[in-house]
């Protein structure tokens, strides 16, 4: 999924202990239980669905929903595009080491989320065009959505 070497503090956990340290023993050191759950909805996201639309619940807003049907001209998929919409780099402000692999990092973030977001809604929806984009804006910035594809009925 990454390189092992883009986390360089787990490296060298890795080469204190003679190789013998896997990422589990880092989780271990690193987490507990209750943000090992934040991450378990964090790549398998509750998902609400309002007026037929398919939401992230942890990102909806019932005021930014209703700005972005208007928007959107109620299109089903720029709505939900729009609502679910994330900067990958966002997730992690708050606590993140500089002078690391930043980008290959978020780069490698989004790579997994996107996995990881498109098996559980092929999963939990399956018959359902659930699609998962990532994509780098020209300045650089990596972005995550969920949309459901429309389909068109052949007659």
């Amino acid at each position: 999924m990454f390189r092992n070497e883009i986390n360089q503090e787990f490296m060298e956990f890795q080469e204190a202990n003679n190789g013998d340290f896997t990422w589990w023993s880092y989780v271990n050191m690193k987490a507990d239980v209750s943000t090992a759950l934040g991450f378990a909805k964090f790549f398998y996201p509750d998902i609400i669905e309002v007026d037929r639309y398919f939401l992230l619940q942890d990102k909806f807003s019932p005021r930014n929903f209703e700005l972005w049907k208007r928007e959107c001209e109620h299109r089903k998929a720029e709505v939900e595009k729009m609502m679910n919409l994330y900067q990958v780099s966002d997730f992690f402000h708050l606590n993140r080491a500089e002078g690391e692999n930043v980008d290959e990092q978020i780069t490698a973030l989004g790579q997994a989320l996107q996995t990881f977001w498109s098996l559980s809604f092929a999963n939990r929806f399956p018959g359902r065009a659930i699609s998962v984009p990532l994509w780098k804006e020209s300045d650089g910035e990596l972005f995550i959505s969920v949309f459901e594809e429309v389909q068109h009925s052949q007659e």
